[in-house]
This record gives C-alpha cells, structure tokens and sequence, in this order.
C-alpha cells in the first residue's frame, strides 16, 4: 500500500514547558470566563423581582405605567445578559456600566438588600472578566514574542496556493441583523402612529361610564357600555395595568369616539415600546458586527504566505477535540488549551493542481481512485469470527454499525492515546484564526491535515484529561483483546468455562416495580393539579423511575452451551455467543458488545453491593471474562445446557406495576 510522504513542515519555535507555565500563570482565572457567566445576571433578576417593589406609577385613575427608571435597569440587565452569553470583546466593561445605571437611576433599585445585591453581583463579574483580559493580553503578549519569526504555511513550504475557503459573504447574517433592526425601528414608530390616531379620538372623546367584566389569563379586562347616544351594548378588551383590578360589576370610566374605546387614563408611553426594541435590536446589533468582521476577513488572503507558529505536541481527549501540550513536556502531562477542528484539508496523493504531485487540497475533495491510501483507516476492518456457520443473517447486516473486533480496537485505542508533534499558526486569543498542521490521530483523519481553529484559547474539559478518543467504544474490545490473550492455549488440557447463572435476589426482583409504583403513587396524590403537574410529568418522570429502578434491581444472565441469555426489567433475549464481539467492566460498567453495535450494559457497583448484602457474591469481572472467552474461543464454551426460565417473576410484576401506575395516574387526573 502507498503511504503518501510528509509534508514539508517548517520548524517552529516549540512551546516549552516553562512557556507553558508562564502561559497559565498569566491567564490566571481564565476558565471562570464563560458563557455561563451570563447565569448571574438572570439569577440577580429573579432576586429583584422578589424583593424589588413594583416599578410602577399609578395616575388618579388607577392605571399604572412603569417609570423610565424601572424599564431602563430592567434593560440593562437583560442586554448585559445577551453580551455576556455573546462573549463580546468589551464584555469586561459591561458589568460597572449596568451597575452604574442600577445605583445611579431614580426608580432602578430601591431596596437595601436589592441595591447591594447588584453591588456584590456585578463587582464579582467585572472582577473575574477584567482579571481574564488582563491575563489574555499578558499570555497573548508572550506568546508573540515566543512566535516572533514568522514561518512559511505547509502549503507554501511546498509550492502551492493555498487550499484554504476564504469563505462567502455573510449575506444570511446581514439579512437578519438588518430585519432585527427594522423590526426594532418599527415598534416604537408604530406605537406612535396609533398613539396620534387615539390622541384624535381622545380629543372628541365622550366619558362613559362602564360596567367590569371578567380578566383573562393575559391580564385584558372586558368591560361592556351603552354609547352617550344610545344603542346597543358593546364591549372593550382593555389592556391596562390597574393599582387594584376592577372586579366584575365595578364601574369603569370610559372614553368613547364612535366605535373606538378606551380606559379614561390609559395615555401611550413610548418606554415601553423603546425596551422592547432595545432587545430587539440588540441581537441585530451584534450580527451585523459578526458579519463585518468575517466581511474584514474575506479581504485578507486566507493561510497564505507565512505567519508566526509554534511547534506543539496534541493528543486527542474523550469527546474528540485535540489537548495542546508542551513541547518538550511529557505525553501524559497536563494540557494547556484546548482546540475544536473546523475546515480541514489533507496531503494527498495526487493534490496538486496539475494533479501529478502530492499537494494540499480540501479532506472532502477526491483526487484518484486511490483517495484510501491517504486515510489513516482506509478501510474498515471488521471481526472475522470463527463459527460462521451459523450466521446465515450476516449478510444482510450494515458494516457501518458493527463493532471493530478486539484485536483492532486495542491497536486503535493505543493509537488514539498517542500524543504527536504538529505545528500551530497564529496561537490562542489573537486577532486571526489558528491553523493546526498534524498528523491523523482520530478514526477518519488523514494521514496528514490542517484544519482551521477559532482564535480563541478553549479550556480543557475538567475531570477528562485521563479519558481518551472513543475510550467508551474502544476499551470494552481492547479489554477483550486482553482476556482472550489469557485464556489457556488450545489443547487436551484446556478445561471449558462452566456454565453460568448470574442475577440479583428473588426478592429484590420482584420487589422492584410494585415498591416503586407504591412511592410513585404516594407522590401523584400530593402533587399538583393541571394537565402538566398532575398528568404529564407524573406519567414521564414516574415510568422512567419504575423502569430504571426495575433496570438496577431486575437484572439476570446465563451463559451455558446456547449463548447468552438476558433478562431486564420487561424482557428477555437471547444471543448466539458468534454475535458477542466484546465483554469487560470499563468504569464500573460491565459492557457487552454486540456485533451489530448495540451495548448490553450493568452497572457493576450497584449489582456487586446488592448480591453481596441480600443473595450470593457477584464478580463482575468474572462474569465478563466468561463471556468475552466463550464468544471468541469456540473450544473453551460451556458444554452444558441451563434450562432455567428467565424473568420470572420480575417480568408480570414490573409489566403490571407500570401499567396501574399509568392507570393510577390518568384516574386521578380526571376525577
């Protein structure tokens, strides 16, 4: 098989371990600076609204009207939460600004424990996002200087143009901030043309006296009238906000023009309709200035020429985004950032223009017959297993969703471990987006790509820096790959594994479903009332509680000559042991792999504990070993048969428990 050759890479200034350290030590609480930030300002607003007075004021008349005070600190917490969850460059200078317009403002807050609430809220946000931009400017500075001689890009080490999209126009994004805009323009001039039309009406207005009619749920009264000049009865839907609701048969004064009507006192405020397009027009705001910046970016030729680099090392972490190391640090240390792939382009075969040289082009594009060669795993390589004899359905199975046998996925998760050397372009939190230059490391990589990076410096995921690639996936085989190694060599002296039987108590069986649907139901009778509370969440939350309480407690398994038998909560199954692929406990989970992809999966602690305090001792691991050598050494599976009935009595129990529930539950409802 070819393997296309290296690309010309440039060396790069590395990225030492003391870089490193004085990297972190200058971004300081950079991982506090996140999008969830923007969950204070929503929790200080749920506070004011409890203990905030209403920021109304009411006229002679009773209607009330918010002041301009109230609606502007209502405001200014609302957008400080859209920018913070935006992550805009000035969002450090957005927390003093709100708390500016929250102490300064008449009518903004006006309780002790409201206004120092917003002290202690929006000193803790500048606080942690100033410290953040500091430390972002200081790291970024260093990294300048560590950058300092530029490099040629890969592409231009090796005499082609650049394969890099400069990208299109953002014409989606100027579209929508600019109907955002016009929307938020529109609301308050439409508000105004109907307040010059009712200003007309007023002025040859009659007062009428009403008579109150019931509110709806949105607040709008009903109120029926007899016009000054006679007539039939009619009604009015007033929206207004009243310092006590008139209740029904309450005498409302009314002003009547014709068929128009309206509250004696209910004049227009334009605040109103001001704030709301404020927030309207917030999120056009900051498309159009998305939009302008990638507008900025298409003028600048994309990855071409050279620019300041570091040499780096990478690993892949578990949900496939790729930890930057040092250097020259070990492949086990801790990462500095993290890096989220987005366009990636390969070393191919035949890539260069004229298509008779290897050279860069998009990883999507085809350039021969022979694209496989370029791939890391051209091909998917799928178990062979002895036996096949008895699998006359195999033909019809999907390759795309069978497990990798062990042998394969033990080499592939050593390989997804890996940490290797790359190049990185432009770093972290600079003003262009970065550029990676590696080796394949992931299961569909190239042999060789770059890919494109946002500019910005991603923390690495907390508590994964020990998970690898597809470790979940991966580690069940290679830990079968481990067991089937084990197994005593083929000959006379070769014992079979017994047949087993493996479950939890009778008790615990039985009791699972009808114990949990006895709570279940004690729940039901103190909860709400309404379709929501008293119907729909009590069915949805309390068959998921019977069905994994019945999941925990009501498991059992046999392995005897047949295969392997499993019984759950509902029902039972059976599996040829030439359908097992993988068996292992991996963190605490005893997993069964299919061949076809699907997972048999038990928790091992729960089931351990269980057994050891009310039935027999309970080896997860054993039972794994059991099942991962019957199902790849036909010589060593169990000769006897087991004739034991699964899922009884678990299987009536847990099946009548769910359905009385449900039953339970829909009664209660309607009665």
């Amino acid at each position: 098989m070819f393997v296309p050759d290296a690309p010309p890479l440039p060396s790069a200034a590395p990225l030492t371990a003391a870089a490193a350290d004085r990297w972190r030590a200058a971004r300081g609480v950079w991982r506090l600076d996140s999008r969830w930030l923007a969950l204070l300002p929503l929790a200080f607003t749920a506070f004011a609204t409890a203990v905030e007075p209403s920021g109304t004021h009411c006229n002679t008349y009773g209607v009330c009207r918010n002041t301009w005070g109230d609606d502007l600190g209502a405001w200014s917490v609302l957008a400080e939460t859209i920018l913070l969850a935006a992550k805009v460059r000035v969002r450090a200078l957005i927390p003093p600004a709100v708390l500016a317009v929250l102490w300064y403002t008449p009518d903004g807050l006006v309780t002790t424990a409201g206004r120092w609430t917003a002290v202690l809220v929006h000193v803790l946000l500048a606080t942690v996002l100033i410290r953040a931009e500091l430390g972002r400017h200081r790291a970024r500075q260093q990294l300048d200087e560590l950058m300092a001689p530029p490099v040629p890009f890969p592409w231009t080490a090796a005499g082609g143009p650049s394969p890099v999209d400069p990208g299109r126009p953002p014409v989606v994004r100027r579209v929508l901030g600019g109907l955002l805009l016009a929307v938020a323009l529109a609301i308050p001039l439409h508000g105004l043309w109907q307040e010059a039309g009712d200003a007309d009406h007023r002025a040859r207005a009659t007062t009428v006296t009403g008579t109150a009619g019931t509110t709806d749920q949105d607040g709008v009264l009903t109120v029926r009238y007899r016009p000054r000049d006679g007539g039939p009865e009619r009604t009015v839907d007033l929206d207004a906000t009243w310092a006590r609701q008139p209740r029904p048969g309450e005498r409302v004064p009314l002003l009547v023009d014709g068929d128009w009507a309206g509250a004696v006192g209910d004049e227009y405020d334009v605040l109103d309709d001001v704030s709301g397009a404020g927030l309207i027009a917030l999120p056009g705001l900051l498309l159009l200035a998305s939009a302008s910046k990638a507008s900025a970016r298409l003028r600048r030729p994309p990855f071409a020429g050279s620019a300041p680099a570091l040499a780096v090392r990478v690993r892949v972490d578990a949900k496939g985004d790729l930890l930057v190391q040092p250097f020259d640090g070990p492949s086990d240390g801790p990462a500095i950032w993290r890096l989220v792939e987005r366009d990636r382009y390969r070393w191919a075969r035949h890539g260069a223009p004229d298509g008779t040289g290897p050279g860069w082009v998009p990883e999507w594009l085809e350039t021969g017959a022979d694209d496989g060669d370029d791939f890391l795993h051209p091909h998917p390589v799928f178990d062979d297993h002895e036996d096949h004899e008895d699998r006359a359905d195999d033909e019809t199975e999907d390759p795309a969703h069978q497990t990798l046998p062990p042998a394969v996925a033990a080499a592939r998760l050593a390989h997804a471990g890996q940490t290797v050397d790359a190049v990185l372009y432009h770093g972290p939190d600079g003003p262009e987006r970065q550029l990676l230059v590696r080796p394949g490391l992931l299961e569909r990589d190239p042999r060789w790509l770059a890919a494109v990076v946002a500019p910005a410096a991603r923390a690495p995921r907390a508590g994964r820096d020990g998970q690898r690639y597809h470790e979940r996936a991966l580690a069940v085989a290679a830990l079968t790959a481990e067991t089937v190694a084990a197994a005593p060599e083929p000959g006379p002296d070769a014992r079979p594994v017994p047949a087993r039987r493996w479950e939890t108590p009778l008790g615990l069986r039985a009791a699972a479903g009808p114990v949990s649907a006895v709570l279940l139901v004690a729940v039901v009778l103190l909860g709400g009332d309404g379709w929501w509370d008293g119907l729909v969440r009590p069915l949805w939350i309390g068959s998921i509680a019977i069905l994994a309480c019945g999941r925990t407690l009501s498991w059992q398994l046999v392995a005897d000559r047949d295969g392997l038998r499993v019984a759950t909560a509902l029902r039972g199954r059976s599996f040829r042991w030439q359908e097992i692929n993988a068996a292992a406990v991996h963190r605490n989970l005893l997993t069964i792999q299919l061949r076809s992809g699907e997972e048999i999966t038990v928790g091992s602690r729960p089931a351990a504990w269980l057994a050891g305090h009310f039935g027999d001792h309970y080896d997860p691991a054993e039972l794994a070993r059991t099942v991962a050598t019957a199902a790849h050494r036909p010589d060593l599976r169990p000769t006897q048969p087991l004739p034991d009935r699964l899922g009884s009595p678990q299987h009536a129990l847990n099946r009548l428990s769910l359905a009385g529930f449900a039953a339970f539950t829909v009664v209660h409802h309607l009665l």
